[in-house]
């Protein structure tokens, strides 16, 4: 995503976004290749945390070399998107809610 912003020639931000829904509709037990295969759809809380947008230049001011600097941004994205999902998880699975949030995910719902 980075090179295709770099190379797009209009800026572009990138921002760590988790999604949890997966208890809601996950997928089928099997493959089916005929179309209408059956699914089960659950009634479940779901989570939506975009984190603070992510720069290379500033997470990777200290690399040395090029290798290094992608193994650091992918390494900072992946870090961030987990910790949000830990949050979600914390929040919708153990009924914590809001409470769950942290000094960097801060957690609310807009509509109460």
């Amino acid at each position: 995503m980075r090179r295709l912003l770099e190379h797009s020639g209009v800026p572009g931000h990138i921002y760590p976004l988790s999604l949890l829904c997966y208890e809601i509709m996950p997928p089928p037990q099997q493959i089916e290749k005929e179309i209408g295969e059956q699914r089960v759809i659950s009634f479940h809380g779901v989570g939506l945390s975009v984190a603070e947008e992510i720069k290379y230049g500033d997470v990777t001011a200290q690399s040395r070399n090029a290798d290094e600097a992608r193994g650091i941004f992918s390494e900072a994205l992946y870090n961030s998107v987990v910790d949000q999902y830990n949050v979600l998880k914390s929040a919708i699975f153990r009924d914590r809610g809001a409470v769950s949030s942290n000094p960097a995910i801060s957690l609310s719902q807009p509509w109460r």
